[in-house]
């Protein structure tokens, strides 16, 4: 299908229903704080229809298709309404017969904080969510043969027998699906006895031995995971290469290939690596991807001793889905939750540090939320599984929420910090200043999203590592 195509349904499946979800934890936190929501959008003004009108607020249908509002008596989407603009409520009030309307005015400190902070918070609550429902219809699982890749001489695992090329089928009788998960049980029975099914040319046996943990060399061999297409390594490379050594010199860690790699731009180096057991040599030239960063144009992971004293890597990867029953897939989807989050600050950090360039954290607009969502959508498709695309509508959930709290005038999170201010103070801002400041906010966001739109046209991101 059409990447446009593509890209204008996955902003429709995604985006529009997460900023309408967004709008409704605003809208229950009203309610509950007691504020007169006068209108709940569909949509952005011009009005289509008016859908139907329950309690104090009409329902509508607009014709602008991103997103949804909330207007409660008071404020005007994101700003305090002058006193001009109340009398205008006031009057829609008394026509429509409304009985002791509450402004957000009226509200105390706390309880505005929970109107502006429940948006994020639903959307955080529906990427919770997504989670465990991925995980209840099918959480994505990479089987593959766990081959041994190197073993340390006078290692628990050398004295037991184990060879280099030996595929570990079971640990304690249970199925090793991948290396991480090999040597996450390992770590888990340390210094107690393990039993482990070997396979070693067709033929199937066990070996025991204590799980000791080696004190071995800081060793981190780069384990290929993906491939960039239109880079270098595209035609030299394969997935579940191990890269041993560059130029002859031997690598142990990323951060080492890293360096070496953006010290040769366009210069020919010779990469060694080990695939399906053999040593080979390959020529390429790194060069600048479309972020400006100097690569091979590979994903890799560390590959580190396992306690034992032997390097595990995954061959022969595929990929399958399992359904788990609701108390493990309550259990797995917080986990992933946090784990992400983890990963999110931790990407931030790497930002501030400078280890990630600022232009492959770029800001992206809702063009660019398409361009992304193309490629996850057309994976759902061909794979005819509903994880890629809701996992990417959860990450979606969380990057909103997470904008959304941030404490620029405007945004929630600067309406958050205009009422901690009024708590300080002791007092609130005149609504005419505060409502110039958010609108002032706003339209510098408005211009930051004109440019990013702008510059995902002229120059889209690079989907091609997530095809």
């Amino acid at each position: 299908m059409n990447d446009f195509v593509l890209g204008i349904a996955a902003f429709g499946l995604v985006l529009i229903p997460l900023v309408v979800i967004h709008e409704f934890g605003h809208f229950i936190a009203a309610k509950l704080s007691g504020i007169t929501v006068l209108e709940f959008g569909i949509g952005f003004p011009p009005r289509a229809a008016t859908l139907f009108t329950r309690g104090d607020t009409i329902y509508t249908l607009n014709w602008l298709p991103i997103g949804g509002f909330v207007r409660p008596y008071g404020e005007d989407f994101v700003r305090p309404k002058t006193e001009d603009e109340m009398s205008a409520d006031q009057e829609e009030i008394i026509e429509r017969g409304i009985k002791n309307p509450k402004s957000v005015f009226q509200a105390g400190p706390w309880q505005r904080i929970f109107f502006m902070a429940a948006g994020p918070g639903i959307n955080f609550v529906t990427a919770l969510v997504l989670f465990i429902i991925i995980a209840l219809i099918g959480w994505p699982y990479n089987r593959a043969d766990v081959t041994v890749y190197e073993i340390l001489p006078g290692s628990p695992a050398a004295q037991a027998g184990l060879q280099e090329g030996d595929v570990i089928r079971e640990l304690n009788g249970a199925a090793v699906e991948e290396a991480d998960e090999f040597n996450n049980a390992l770590r888990d029975n340390a210094d107690a006895p393990v039993s482990l099914l070997v396979e070693r040319d067709g033929d199937q046996f066990e070996i025991s031995l204590v799980a000791s943990v080696v004190e071995s060399a800081d060793i981190e061999r780069p384990y290929i995971t993906d491939i960039i297409q239109g880079m270098p390594a595209e035609d030299v490379f394969e997935l579940e290469d191990v890269i041993v050594a560059v130029d002859g010199i031997e690598i142990t860690s990323i951060q080492q290939l890293q360096d070496y790699t953006q010290a040769h731009e366009g210069e020919e180096v010779v990469v060694t690596i080990l695939r399906d057991g053999q040593t080979l040599d390959v020529t390429l030239a790194p060069r600048k991807d479309s972020e400006g960063v100097v690569r091979m144009g590979i994903q890799i992971t560390g590959l580190k001793p396992a306690i034992i004293g032997l390097t595990a890597i995954n061959e022969h990867t595929e990929r399958y889905t399992k359904t788990l029953p609701p108390g493990k897939a309550i259990q797995r989807g917080t986990e992933e939750f946090v784990d992400l989050h983890l990963l999110i600050f931790e990407f931030v950090g790497d930002i501030f540090s400078g280890d990630i360039s600022p232009s492959a954290a770029r800001p992206v607009s809702p063009v660019g939320i398409g361009q992304l969502g193309a490629p996850v959508l057309d994976q759902s498709l061909d794979e005819g599984a509903m994880y890629p695309i809701v996992f990417f509508a959860a990450l979606i959930s969380i990057s909103l929420a997470l904008t959304n709290l941030l404490p620029i005038p405007g945004l929630d999170g600067g309406r958050i910090l205009f009422v901690v201010v009024e708590l300080i103070r002791g007092k609130p801002m005149e609504p005419e200043r505060e409502g110039l400041i958010h609108f002032i906010g706003i339209m510098l966001l408005l211009g930051l999203i004109a440019l990013t739109l702008v510059n995902d046209i002229i120059n889209p991101i690079d989907v091609s590592n997530l095809r």
